[in-house]
């Protein structure tokens, strides 16, 4: 049966990668030792300052040479006894090798790069502040959760500053300033507590609390002014801005320097802090290292919601909720409030991937095509629910199951991982502000891009665009040095060339890095090659040569035409990368602990355990002959 073949093929394997170990021709996945490349050397580099010594700047192409040698050794020669740690060997040693060459030659970060960071706000002076009394700023008595506005007599809020309905928030009302700390501010130290316990965001710097009929959201003018301040003729600007949108902007207002006083933190922008200490660098430069998106930074990538520091009206710090939209046209949305953010993921996300991706496995593992490749996945080899299937069924059904699959586990993955950084102790603690929600977008886009373009839009905005900043970086770099002119089809033809040939490589060292010997590295390269070729030719059928037919079509003509483009050329060519999946193993990885599929008796399998995860999953203690390779394998 092909559940026994699964499990045997488990054992074979990790059978056979022990046998490797112990003969010096496999080397175990080892943490610490492994992000060396990836984390530790760029990490460390970026920590130093080289603005001004340009003997040290010229010292990142060591610094990059030593990756390229350590990750390529890696790829080569590393593996796991998990099939998907297997996997993921190569993949992040293709991605250290990849952005390494985005931080240390396609960018400048020391130079160019700045994140969005909270600080104790500094104190006016005596003089200062009276200057501040005699501005008579003011604002409405409104406060702002999360992009909330509360009405603190009565405990209320509406859903938005636009919305202009005002509705119960949890029923309670905002403490009354007692000088204590709140609970992100005892966390974190430095950082503001910007979150009450329902996962509100309270005024930043507010430290959660206000008196009562003394709060403020947006500054109001006032009437009796004698003079216009620049503070008022920012507010000015701001309400204008509201009011344009339909807003209800609240007429009694109360004096805004004392709740400006009361605010203990600020935003601001933080450049490479040169003159400050190593673990204030070393701080700045793992952030830059480890974010991927570039979330918090002036170099996010431009399909997630934009990031800046929220602005001031005064010495008044705006919330975070004041830095809009938190929804972009591509559809990545990003919440502010923790309770939103836990129950958006948790429910609408990780737990549907869990049950899919659970299901998914159940089928896969009854399929030979997906334990060993299509070499044995022949008509001969199928058991019964498979062999009735016509060749076409059988294709488009395995087709089907390995899309459903790939975008389950990585929705599963990716969803978890945030819950993890925004809840899970010691990361919410460590990290601080890094972990606020408000660095956590979602990591999709909306699928009515796919709809509304295509291939474009299938790779471009709706895919996930973890590696979207390293991929664009060399095209960017181009056009920054006069290469390619931006916006020409030379420049877009840079672009995607870089775009698809990394992603190429990324999988083909995937494929490369796992225990099985008869995978096709070069094949999941040749899928990825195509899909560019794909997005081109679709792109370039759209405007030179279907234009006026497609501009008469009505809107759902478009988007079924743009649909059944993208599943057919998905399906013609995903061969290249799904047939060397089953080649490398990876479909027999657990992707869930508790198999819910099989506790309801779903699927073909008669593989009835519930509990999926063996011994062998769990990482275990290497001791090799030196300090350095000896770790955690995983």
């Amino acid at each position: 049966m092909a559940q026994d073949i699964a499990a045997t093929y488990r054992e074979l394997y990790r059978a056979k990668f022990r046998d490797e170990v112990l003969a010096g021709t496999k080397e175990p996945f080892l943490l610490p030792l492994h992000l060396l490349g990836v984390w530790f050397l760029p990490t460390l580099y970026l920590a130093i300052p080289h603005k001004d010594r340009p003997w040290l700047y010229r010292a990142r192409w060591l610094v990059l040479a030593t990756v390229v040698v350590f990750n390529l050794h890696m790829i080569r020669n590393v593996s796991s006894h998990n099939f998907g740690s297997a996997y993921a060997v190569g993949l992040m040693a293709a991605w250290g090798i990849i952005w390494n060459l985005t931080l240390l030659v396609w960018t400048k970060p020391q130079w160019d790069a700045k994140r969005v960071d909270i600080r104790r706000k500094r104190k006016q002076d005596g003089a200062q502040a009276s200057q501040g009394e005699k501005l008579g700023r003011s604002v409405p008595a409104s406060i702002p959760g999360n992009g909330h506005v509360t009405k603190l007599t009565g405990g209320q809020q509406n859903s938005h500053p636009s919305s202009g309905n005002y509705s119960q928030r949890n029923g309670s009302v905002v403490k009354e300033n007692s000088g204590e700390e709140t609970d992100f501010a005892r966390v974190s130290g430095v950082e503001s507590g910007v979150h009450d316990a329902n996962g509100v965001e309270a005024v930043n710097g507010f430290k959660g609390r206000q008196k009562r009929n003394t709060t403020a959201d947006l500054p109001v003018l006032s009437s009796d002014a004698p003079k216009e301040s620049t503070a008022r003729k920012a507010s000015r600007v701001h309400l204008h801005l509201l009011q344009q949108n339909g807003n209800h902007i609240p007429s009694n207002e109360v004096d805004l320097d004392k709740p400006a006083s009361n605010q203990e933190f600020e935003y601001y922008w933080q450049e490479y802090p040169q003159d400050a200490s190593f673990w204030v660098r070393l701080d700045w430069a793992f952030d830059i290292v480890s974010t991927f998106r570039m979330t918090g930074w002036n170099w996010a990538v431009p399909c997630l919601p934009p990031y800046e520091p929220p602005p001031k009206v005064g010495g008044y710090q705006l919330p975070l909720s004041s830095v809009s939209p938190q929804r972009t046209e591509q559809g990545y949305t990003r919440d502010l409030s923790y309770t939103k953010f836990f129950l958006t993921r948790f429910f609408l996300n990780v737990v549907p991937s869990y049950l899919m991706v659970d299901l998914c496995a159940v089928h896969m593992t009854a399929d030979p095509y997906f334990i060993l490749g299509p070499e044995y996945g022949t008509k001969e080899s199928l058991p019964p629910h498979l062999a009735s299937l016509s060749p076409l069924a059988l294709s488009l059904q395995r087709t089907t199951l390995s899309f459903v699959a790939v975008v389950s586990a990585l929705n599963l993955a990716l969803n978890a991982g945030a819950l993890a950084l925004a809840f899970l102790p010691p990361l919410p603690q460590v990290l601080g502000f890094r972990a606020h929600p408000w660095h956590l977008p979602s990591p999709t886009g909306a699928f009515a891009q796919v709809l509304d373009r295509g291939l474009a839009g299938f790779w471009g905005a709706w895919w996930h665009q973890t590696f979207r900043f390293g991929f664009a970086a060399p095209a960017r770099w181009l056009a920054r040095e006069g290469l390619v002119e931006p916006g020409t089809a030379r420049a877009r033809a840079a672009a995607a060339a870089s775009a698809f040939l990394q992603s190429a490589f990324l999988h083909a060292a995937g494929s490369y890095s796992t225990v099985p010997r008869r995978t096709r590295w070069w094949l999941p390269p040749l899928f990825f090659l195509l899909a560019g070729a794909g997005t081109v030719l679709q792109s370039w059928l759209a405007r030179a040569v279907f234009r006026p037919r497609i501009e008469r079509l009505p809107r759902w003509a478009r988007r079924l035409g743009n649909l059944a483009f993208v599943l057919v050329w998905m399906w013609m060519t995903s061969w290249a990368l799904v047939d060397d999946f089953g080649r490398s193993g990876l479909w027999l990885y657990e992707p869930v602990p508790v198999s819910v599929a099989r506790a309801l008796g779903c699927g073909p399998t008669q593989d009835r355990r519930v509990w999926r995860l063996e011994r062998d999953f769990w990482p275990r203690l290497y001791w090799g002959g030196h300090w350095w390779d000896t770790g955690i394998g995983i």
